[in-house]
């Protein structure tokens, strides 16, 4: 906080209108858990207890007077109501959440019973996902922000060092309350080299994991999922295997979903070595969806609410010209105006020749082939053909497809023989 002065000012503003008001106030989730991790804070999140709703607004909307920074507070969310306080530093937004009542978990406390005064936080907390999300710290209200303390119910502390994703409390309740979680749980796996889950929530997916899936928010979903592939996209395939989730994410697949899951791990593996970085989206999720048919795997994506759906469309058409030049009328011109139209030619390649070199199919040198086309120049144009009186519609698309496919077969060299073929063709 220290590095973060302007956020370092608001927390004392609310570590001291807050308790002048009757409440308490709290950071929580992932600020902490990124401290404990040794990473970059992040987001602040606040929780407030032992005051209203409406009247931590009123608290909240007596700040932005007070703090440098604040802009205004909103009021959001439907299911679990949250203000927003809009500041001009950082994140647009820092959330400010009430304590819900009802928590049903009895905490594995790891240290002393919580005071009178944290036991409304306490059960909040055993309402949050995982352990290492379930940290608390109670703001002082005094100058000396860190004078305030630490609250670690759950053992989240002893979990971030052992490396290990465990649920709050019992795994099959928290999985229940928001099937989400299942899917998180393999994010926070994957964003974190060398963590596992914890054995107890391992086995509640296994076990409900193909019931409760399906009920998840498909955008929601659909988050988790890219951004547990954008880590480590081979280490979240063999999770939703081992775990059984890939044939309920992608039913698609039929009864080849684990043969399927190797393969496109493989892929992964493939990709990262050949092109050294993180793989771009429409990549990273064409190879997902590699073995499917191309209508099979747009539709897919539209079920999964995928991101640049347009992108990831462009990919696996690509990769299906690619991948099945025999079925081409024009396979040399059709092949070309597939890699120059994707916005990502060298990724193409790259993933053509891991689907074949999974296949066990040998792959063409499509570089190569580009070096080649790029030092043949086109004859013919759909601009010389507009002018030439050529009638719009499919046979311009023809016609140039099957001049530049004799172009590149070295059967038309000189300019008048394109003019000609072209003409034979009106």
């Amino acid at each position: 906080m220290r590095r973060r002065p302007p956020l370092r000012r608001l927390l004392r503003e609310l570590a001291l209108a807050i308790p002048a008001a009757g409440g308490t106030v709290y950071l929580v989730g992932g600020f902490l858990r990124n401290i404990v991790e040794g990473r970059e804070p992040g987001d602040a999140d606040i929780l407030v207890t032992g005051l209203s709703y409406r009247r931590t607004g009123d608290v909240l909307r007596s700040l932005p007077v007070k703090v440098p920074g604040v802009r205004k507070v909103v009021a959001a969310g439907r299911q679990f109501p949250v203000h927003r306080i809009a500041v001009d530093w950082g994140k647009e937004y820092i959330d400010v959440s009430n304590a819900r009542a009802g928590g049903r978990t009895r905490p594995r406390r790891s240290g002393a019973a919580p005071a009178g005064d944290d036991r409304e936080a306490v059960d909040d907390a055993s309402r949050r996902d995982f352990t290492m999300n379930a940290l608390l710290f109670r703001l002082a209200p005094d100058p000396f922000l860190e004078n305030g303390r630490l609250l670690d119910p759950f053992g989240g502390i002893e979990d971030v060092r052992r490396k290990r994703i465990r649920c709050v409390g019992e795994a099959a309740d928290r999985f229940r309350e928001d099937p989400l979680r299942i899917v998180r749980a393999i994010r926070l796996k994957n964003e974190r080299p060398g963590f596992v889950l914890h054995p107890g929530t391992a086995s509640a997916i296994r076990r409900l994991g193909s019931r409760l899936l399906p009920a998840a928010s498909p955008d929601r979903l659909s988050v988790e999922l890219v951004r547990s592939l954008s880590a480590d996209p081979a280490g979240t395939i063999d999770d939703l295997r081992r775990l059984g989730l890939l044939n309920v994410l992608l039913p698609e697949s039929g009864r080849s979903a684990n043969r399927s899951a190797e393969r496109i791990a493989n892929r992964y593996r493939f990709l990262r070595r050949s092109l050294g970085t993180t793989l771009p989206l429409p990549l990273l999720l064409g190879n997902l969806l590699a073995d499917l048919s191309f209508e099979a795997a747009v539709g897919a994506a539209r079920r999964l609410r995928l991101p640049d759906l347009r992108s990831v469309a462009s990919t696996l058409r690509c990769l299906n010209i690619l991948t099945h030049p025999e079925a081409l009328r024009f396979p040399r011109a059709e092949t070309e105006a597939a890699l120059l139209a994707t916005e990502d030619a060298k990724g193409c390649i790259a993933l053509y020749r891991a689907v074949q070199r999974a296949g066990l199919r040998p792959a063409r040198d499509l570089n190569r082939f580009i070096r080649k086309c790029s030092a043949t120049p086109f004859t013919i144009t759909g601009i010389w053909l507009e002018a030439n009186g050529f009638p719009a519609g499919p046979e311009r698309r023809e016609i140039l497809l099957s001049v530049r496919e004799r172009t590149l077969a070295g059967k038309v060299s000189l300019p008048i023989d394109a003019v000609r073929l072209a003409e034979s063709m009106r």
